[in-house]
């Protein structure tokens, strides 16, 4: 006769029954602790003897359940299981006993919630192995177990005292067992924490949407939408993602265990749990989410500040936009402060800047009036291009626009671009035979094509046609500061502030690029229709310095007049000489002469080496001390006396603003 060998589980069916065995033991060990909890001081000794007698039995029970159902076990038969119900059989009994005598009329109970808590256990304690029934069996009673409770005392909502704002953290508890929700929740409530319950995974992801939660405790076998899709969903999201989750199961195999935090869970708590490790983990994962609140915050403030700068830079800021950011007690509430008071005071300078320059263009449209009719100077130069020659196979000549010492300025279309541009030729007697010098202005030339900014006229390029060079630039529609002072004599505090504004901006983005002008005058400052200063010739004058002939030739062209006396003394020169030279075309804008004149250029070098001029506001009454002042020092004989670049000379013109 054949004898049938027993039947080996599935390792599915070891997996649930484990967590089916488990799950009441998790249910008697949380009531258990929570009386014992309750149980202090000397009058219920008893009661406490009780209650640790039914622990040490249950975790025996649960020692059993984990030697015959282990996990690293190959193989569990039938007869296993039945087996390990018999030996489950004599802590149970323990535990029942010592429930019932907790129960007995001679027995103190203080309170329904005693009664009812020794009832839970009791109730759990009977499904402890009840009956010997198969793993299927035994799968599809717990099931339906958890199918008819799932839905019982569920709160979607925290308590009418606590609101949402629980100093300890608020915590969402998800599990289809009344049982395992209520241990949680007291536990953490008696923990200080606010507690909301969902018996389902729709119920949670539905109230993780409209709460503001600081950890979920997560169940992982849950009958619909289980703890791995919920898990999955929540990380999905961004409005959810950051929240901590703590996988909270019977199940603690390790596929179950990786697969959890594969998915972006922060920790698991196998049940049953101990108090403490689970009051541990808890509290390390919602200083986590309160961390992570802190670091989001920050961002977004930072997020905010950057906004503001884009507002500055578009000209939109509204004062007090970061009030709520100022009030941070932190390194990024002081910048918030501080950005506010400068980003103000930028607009402010900015607004008097604008009146400046609009004060600026009513000055130049009534010296165009002034000027109605006068008729301009056509003394020509050698080599002069003629309206509507081709030059150098590109440009077509459209006018005459201006003439100095280096040579003249053609308007002219260039063919190949189809825009207008202004062409400077320059004189013979301007480039030297030497290929060193050359060679040196090209490289001016290309520093100077490097400088982008509004109050720049643009150096397009160096060319040569029929041995002449030439310089190709940006052209402008306007008038020189030159013509606007001849027409108007002078010109006022306010215009002359909108014109030294923008003259220091200029510098200050060209001093930037390493190139120095030498050649800062009125004749080489233009005015747009708008009363926008472009400054020429950036790169063009260096020339000068590197050619004996034109040196000498200098003095008859007038500029020394506005040459620092470092740069007449054909010593070094930087930055601070070009201020010099905008300190000369202030004083003249402010009142209408030089402040040096002489009868020849020897008498004339004389006094710019030796001799204090009278002040502007000598001249004039009407000019404001602090603006004199400043013209004075940038007027200094010496370079260390005058503001030391063109950015601290753009800060002093706008306090004056």
């Amino acid at each position: 006769m054949t004898i049938a060998s027993p039947r080996v589980l599935s390792v599915d069916e070891v997996a649930t029954l484990r967590h089916d065995l488990r799950t009441p033991v998790n249910h008697i060990v949380g009531y258990c602790e929570l009386l014992l909890e309750d149980s202090e001081g000397a009058e219920h000794a008893e009661r406490r003897a009780r209650l640790e007698g039914s622990l040490r039995a249950v975790r025996e029970a649960l020692e059993m359940i984990n030697t015959s159902l282990g996990i690293g076990r190959s193989q569990v038969t039938q007869q296993d299981v039945e087996e390990l119900y018999e030996r489950l059989r004599e802590p149970r009994a323990r535990i029942m006993e010592s429930m019932a005598a907790l129960l007995s009329p001679d027995a103190t109970t203080d309170s329904d919630e005693f009664t009812s808590d020794v009832g839970k256990i009791q109730h759990a304690t009977e499904q402890l192995a009840a009956t010997k029934r198969s793993p299927a069996h035994s799968s599809a009673v717990n099931h339906e177990t958890r199918q008819s409770d799932s839905h019982a005392d569920v709160s979607l909502e925290p308590h009418p005292e606590h609101g949402l704002s629980s100093d300890r953290g608020m915590i969402l508890i998800v599990d289809d067992e009344t049982n395992n929700r209520n241990v949680l929740e007291r536990h953490l409530k008696r923990q200080g924490y606010e507690v909301v319950c969902a018996g389902d995974g729709e119920a949670a992801l539905s109230s993780v949407q409209h709460s503001s939660y600081d950890l979920v405790l997560l169940d992982v076998r849950m009958p619909g939408m289980d703890g791995h899709e919920v898990l999955r969903r929540m990380k999905q999201d961004s409005a959810t993602r950051d929240i901590p989750v703590v996988m909270i199961s019977a199940a603690d195999d390790l596929s179950t265990i990786a697969a959890c935090i594969e998915a972006g869970a922060d920790d698991f708590l196998p049940k049953p749990f101990d108090p403490v490790i689970l009051h541990a983990r808890v509290g390390a994962c919602v200083e986590k989410k309160r961390l992570r609140d802190l670091e989001i915050d920050y961002l977004r403030q930072v997020e905010r500040v950057a906004d503001a700068a884009t507002a500055v830079e578009r000209g939109t800021y509204e004062a007090g936009s970061l009030m709520k950011v100022a009030e941070r007690d932190d390194a990024l509430g002081r910048l918030a402060r501080v950005f506010d008071s400068m980003a103000v005071g930028v607009k402010a300078r900015e607004r008097r800047l604008q009146d400046h320059v609009e004060t600026l263009r009513r000055e130049m449209d009534e010296a165009k009036q002034l000027a109605e009719g006068a008729g301009e100077s056509q003394d020509v130069d050698d080599g002069a291009l003629i309206p509507g020659e081709l030059f150098a196979n590109r440009y077509q000549v459209v006018r005459v626009i201006g003439r100095g010492g280096m040579g003249m300025v053609y308007k002219a279309r260039d063919r190949e671009l189809a825009e207008d541009v202004a062409i400077k030729t320059l004189r013979s007697t301007a480039m030297s035979d030497d290929p060193t010098v050359v060679e040196r202005f090209k490289t001016e030339i290309r520093l100077a094509r490097r400088i982008s900014h509004r109050n720049v006229v643009r150096t397009h390029d160096l060319g040569e046609s029929n041995g002449a060079y030439y310089v190709t630039m940006e052209y402008v529609e306007g008038i020189t500061v030159r013509e606007l002072i001849d027409m108007r004599g002078h010109l006022s505090a306010a215009s002359t502030l909108g014109i030294a504004q923008q003259l220091a901006s200029s510098l200050e983005v060209a001093h930037e690029q390493g190139v120095i002008h030498r050649d800062i005058k009125p004749q080489n400052m233009l005015l747009d229709p708008d009363g926008v200063l472009k400054v020429m010739d950036f790169g063009i004058a260096r020339l000068a310095q590197n050619n004996s002939t034109l040196t000498q030739a200098g003095m008859v062209i007038g500029t020394p007049a506005y040459m620092a006396p470092e740069q007449l003394l054909a010593e070094e020169v930087d930055a601070r000489s070009d201020l010099y030279a905008a300190g000369v075309v202030l004083y003249e804008c402010l009142t209408g002469s030089l402040p040096f004149v002489g009868t020849n250029p020897i008498a004339l070098i004389a006094k710019v080496l030796h001799t204090v001029p009278a002040s502007p506001a000598d001249c004039d009454a009407s000019v404001p001390a602090p603006l004199s002042a400043l013209v004075m020092r940038l007027l200094d004989k010496e370079p260390a006396g005058r503001p030391g670049s063109a950015r601290e000379l753009r800060e002093l013109l706008a306090e004056l603003g």
